[in-house]
């Protein structure tokens, strides 16, 4: 690992609830200056607001009792064990406090003078990509010599966002597998075609450095880019499958009124953004498959500006203590209907194919690496767990999800349907 040392000024653009994570653990690893960037005032106003909430809730174990008690995966941690670590929450364990950590906190509404003394940025806006290619434009320019300029994105090109930039060996990916940094294990580190080894061994070593509450750090290396990277490439198929089933149920007379067995799906989309969700979807369509193109009701939300929870209304409305109202109801016929259309291990099914595509690509060398990937960013088992023994009888299924749904992309990758992927372990 490469010296860090000398990194002392990390610089964050965008100040939504991404950016605002990723600002709070870099002022939890003990940054003498972190700078958020966003072009709105009120963006950084309440950017500053949620840092500060978020710090405020380390404070003590009652605090993070509080604060995760809503968090099922969260509120039973050790906390007192957690507070004294600072693999966990950094200089908090330290006893360092909540007003010292805050005065290290700046805002910019102009990159300029946002990254002007900035050892290492970290992109976090939206996932358009001319968007992030302007910034990387300005971030070549405007940031030192030496900086590394880093891209949160979760689907596109480094190659592509850093076009533009005077610097392109010295972009590269680092992205966080949750839209809550601190509590997230898994960081995937992406190289563009001009990204140097040291732009690359420098950010590992950053992103191992950055605490986290739920365990260990994980930072993976793709050996070469792919839209999704990793871990949101192979969920990805269950996402297209998903805004499927809720136009083909809506198209055979449900109201999204009575789609209540699917409340987690629009929770967690709403968490993640629809606008992200759509965009993603949109850079899918057009670089991986046509099947990716966004759903019809998906569509309509984003062009009527629900973008999920962090507008207050999504596929649900959300009230300011973030919990959702008037949610769908459980319809039996509904139910009924959507559950026949989500049998058996359909979602396993379509992991383990794009599982088994991204060694194809020789994006992984190894399914078990794959599978950690899944665990530490989910908690969940991996694909190739139960696919090494079921993926003849997933193979059958795929075929059919592919034949019902007019999407050809579903159908099984060649590494699947062959058992190849058995001797990459």
């Amino acid at each position: 690992m490469v010296d860090i040392d000398n990194i002392k000024n990390i610089a964050v653009i965008g100040g939504g609830i991404m950016g605002s994570g990723i600002a709070q653990v870099a002022l939890l690893t003990g940054y003498e200056k972190v700078t958020v960037i966003d072009v709105s005032s009120e963006i950084l106003e309440k950017s500053r607001k949620l840092i500060q909430q978020r710090i405020e809730a380390l404070e003590s174990v009652e605090k993070c009792k509080e604060f995760f008690a809503s968090n099922e995966m969260l509120k039973n941690l050790d906390f007192k064990k957690k507070l004294g670590s600072f693999e966990s929450v950094g200089i908090v364990a330290n006893k360092v406090d909540t007003d010292t950590i805050m005065s290290r906190l700046y805002t910019e509404t102009e990159i300029s003078r946002g990254v002007i003394d900035a050892d290492f940025v970290i992109e976090a806006v939206t996932e358009k990509l001319e968007l992030k290619k302007g910034i990387f434009k300005q971030l070549g320019e405007f940031s030192p010599l030496g900086a590394v300029l880093a891209s949160n994105t979760s689907s596109m090109s480094i190659t592509k966002i850093a076009e533009l930039c005077k610097r392109p060996d010295k972009v590269i990916g680092l992205h966080f597998h949750t839209f809550f940094p601190l509590t997230g294990m898994l960081i995937e580190i992406t190289p563009g075609e001009k990204s140097s080894e040291q732009s690359l061994e420098l950010g590992q070593t950053i992103a191992q450095k950055f605490p986290c509450l739920t365990g260990k750090r994980f930072i993976v290396q793709l050996e070469k880019e792919t839209p999704g990277l990793i871990a949101n490439r192979i969920s990805s198929p269950s996402g297209m499958y998903l805004e499927w089933l809720i136009d083909y149920a809506m198209d055979n007379g449900f109201s999204f009124e009575q789609l209540g067995v699917l409340n987690f799906v629009f929770e967690i989309s709403d968490d993640i953004g629809l606008d992200t969700s759509y965009n993603a979807l949109k850079y899918f369509e057009e670089n991986v498959s046509p099947d990716f193109f966004p759903g019809k009701y998906l569509t309509k939300l984003v062009n009527a500006g629900r973008f999920g929870k962090k507008v207050g209304k999504g596929y649900l409305d959300w009230n300011e203590n973030g919990s959702a109202e008037n949610l769908p109801s459980l319809d039996e016929k509904a139910t009924e209907f959507l559950m026949s259309h989500l049998e058996g291990e359909i979602f396993l099914a379509l992991s383990l194919n794009e599982a088994c595509r991204l060694l194809e690509e020789g994006v992984v060398k190894s399914y078990r690496l794959i599978d950690k990937v899944i665990f530490k960013g989910t908690l969940s088992p991996g694909p190739f767990r139960m696919g090494k023994d079921k993926y003849k009888e997933w193979v059958k299924l795929l075929y059919n999800v592919a034949e019902k749904t007019g999407k050809s992309y579903f159908k099984p990758c060649e590494m699947m349907e062959s058992g190849k992927f058995l001797e990459l372990r």
